[in-house]
């Protein structure tokens, strides 16, 4: 069983974002974004290093205050926080497959069988309670160009007659260049992409990974760093994106970032001020192994629903497919490492938070405080300096 049963996934991961595992302090989030809480325990911290420096009985007290403080609000404030009502249902299917270094041509012959357990997970799902389809990011070399997949994804979407939201590496023939005057061969470029296909099997919405992974999708600096090969077996260097495009189904909008992208507030926000009224994040972890960091991931997407107020389904390929409501609380969870499909419940939303309205206030503010602050430290002493002279 998946060490996320009767836990939140949030409450295991490190850094900045370990605070909020409460459901009272990642509220602020809405407000801040993930900055409010890094202040609130740079600040603590700091009030406490003093204190201990200073050995001061006034700052002793205002430490006790302030840990006072912060134990009734983890403590006691939980319990006021509002809870959403779910309207829909989406079906997270978790492939499961291994992670590979590398897939043979007849990749999809040699699955046929899995891929077919997918087919049916997936169609009976949406006969049984109607809803959105999704597939993790690209977990295998699917392509619609690859005549296998696209009859496969296909099939999907008309018989469950439902919307189907794949993530697959999609492949554009990009316009030949220019060199010396004249054209060259047009060349295939790849991007790691999540494709949207109508009950019909029509493909109606497509999203390029614009932050792609360095030395993992991509190698920066190639041409300088020709030692360097890529930390994971991808096809070739990834193309990234160039538009944050929020998709449609007849209910509402959403907005679907890919993975990584999901560990960076304001690339989500982004969304959300295109008008996606729910969020998805489409996500292969299987390349974290069993290290923590898959559990670290979990838990800043959850972050990024309340900071957005959106309901935010996560669907992975072996581990950490769930759905959080816009305060935070994850209300359906799957166990890790199997084959099988999460109904996850959700809604469609409006309205801003401040966070999405105004992004990184917090940070801009901090940084000119202590430009002033350094500032005005610094005038006194080239003042006493001039004296001396």
């Amino acid at each position: 069983r998946s060490d996320l049963l009767g836990r939140d996934p949030a409450e295991q991961g490190r850094a900045d974002h370990a605070a909020s595992g409460n459901l009272a302090l990642v509220q602020l989030t809405a407000v801040t974004g993930i900055w409010g809480l890094s202040f609130l325990i740079a600040a603590y911290n700091a009030l406490l290093a003093y204190a201990i420096l200073s050995a001061r009985q006034r700052a002793w007290k205002a430490v006790l205050v302030f840990t006072a403080l912060l134990i009734v609000i983890a403590l006691g404030c939980p319990r006021f926080v509002p809870r959403a009502t779910p309207t829909h249902v989406a079906h997270l299917v978790q492939t499961n497959f291994p992670q590979s270094e590398e897939y043979p041509a007849d990749w999809m012959q040699i699955h046929a069988g899995e891929l077919a357990q997918l087919e049916n997970i997936s169609v009976s799902a949406a006969q049984r309670a109607p809803g959105l389809i999704v597939w993790p990011e690209v977990p295998a070399p699917f392509s619609l160009h690859d005549p296998n997949f696209a009859n496969l994804a296909t099939r999907i979407a008309q018989r469950s007659g439902a919307y189907f939201l794949v993530g697959i590496v999609d492949w554009k023939l990009e316009p030949p260049p220019q060199v010396g005057g004249q054209a060259q061969a047009p060349q295939w470029q790849a991007s790691n992409s999540a494709v949207l296909l109508d009950p019909s099997g029509k493909r109606t919405f497509t999203y390029d990974k614009i932050h792609l992974v360095p030395f993992g999708e991509y190698v920066p600096l190639r041409r300088w760093l020709t030692f360097v090969n890529k930390l994971t077996a991808d096809i070739g260097d990834f193309t990234p994106g160039t538009e944050y495009r929020v998709g449609a189904t007849p209910d509402g909008t959403f907005g679907a970032f890919i993975c990584y992208e999901g560990i960076f507030p304001n690339e989500v926000r982004q969304f959300t001020l295109r008008g996606a009224q729910l969020l998805i994040n489409m996500s292969n972890d299987g390349w974290f192994g069993r290290s923590s960091a898959p559990a670290q991931h979990a838990m800043m997407e959850r972050v990024r629903a309340v900071e957005n107020r959106r309901w935010l389904l996560r669907d992975t390929n072996n581990g950490f497919t769930f759905a959080v409501d816009p305060y935070g609380r994850v209300v359906a969870e799957m166990p890790t490492d199997i084959r099988s499909q999460l109904d996850a419940p959700y809604a469609f939303r409006s309205g801003l938070t401040l966070y999405t309205r105004f992004g990184d206030w917090l940070p801009w503010l901090s940084l000119i405080a202590s430009v002033i602050i350094l500032g005005a430290a610094i005038a006194p002493r080239q003042e006493t300096q001039q004296l001396d002279t």
